[in-house]
């Protein structure tokens, strides 16, 4: 993704352009995804030692509800980022 953006920026800035909400969206629900794993993770420790559990049973819950519904989205967004350029630039800046 990254090698995506850097490496279309002077060849063909609006298409990088077009992809940048997209692009946001795709590192925050990565970003926010990365972290309830990390939650997890000490979640789960917690859980195997008998410390809040119903608690620490809840933020796994959520972390795997977020990495089925949310995560699941990433790949979409990757490609509206390096293939949707054509549709968000075909018209004029005059016509928004």
């Amino acid at each position: 993704m990254v090698g995506f953006v850097a490496g279309q920026t002077k060849a063909a800035p609006n298409a990088v352009f077009a992809g940048s909400v997209p692009y946001l969206m795709l590192a925050g629900n990565l970003v926010a995804g990365w972290q309830l794993a990390r939650s997890l993770l000490v979640a789960d420790e917690q859980v195997k030692a008998g410390s809040d559990t119903a608690f620490m049973q809840a933020k796994i819950a959520t972390a795997r509800f977020y990495a089925e519904h949310i995560l699941t989205k990433v790949p979409s967004l990757r490609d509206s980022i390096v293939d949707g350029a054509e549709s968000v630039t075909a018209l004029a800046p005059e016509d928004f």
